[in-house]
């Protein structure tokens, strides 16, 4: 899965926190903000930065099984 900064992606149900974002807020759908291939939270392995697109103040570090690609970003312009 190539995603990249600018893309659309969709959290998906991987843990309890995912799964609450998903029913209680209905955050589906992400921009993935920065991708970093170092990143703390996760051990030192890649970490996606990703933005609400329901609300732009609410973001987080998820990795690439916590989510799935919707939309490239040469087609959300």
């Amino acid at each position: 899965m190539n995603i990249l900064v600018g893309d659309i992606v969709e959290l998906l149900p991987t843990n309890q926190r995912n799964r609450q974002l998903r029913s209680q807020d209905k955050k589906y759908e992400w921009v993935v903000r920065k991708i970093d291939p170092s990143t703390i939270c996760f051990g030192k392995d890649e970490g996606i930065y990703i933005e609400s697109c329901v609300d732009q103040w609410h973001s987080r570090w998820v990795q690439r099984a916590d989510i799935k690609l919707i939309e490239f970003k040469e087609n959300t312009r």
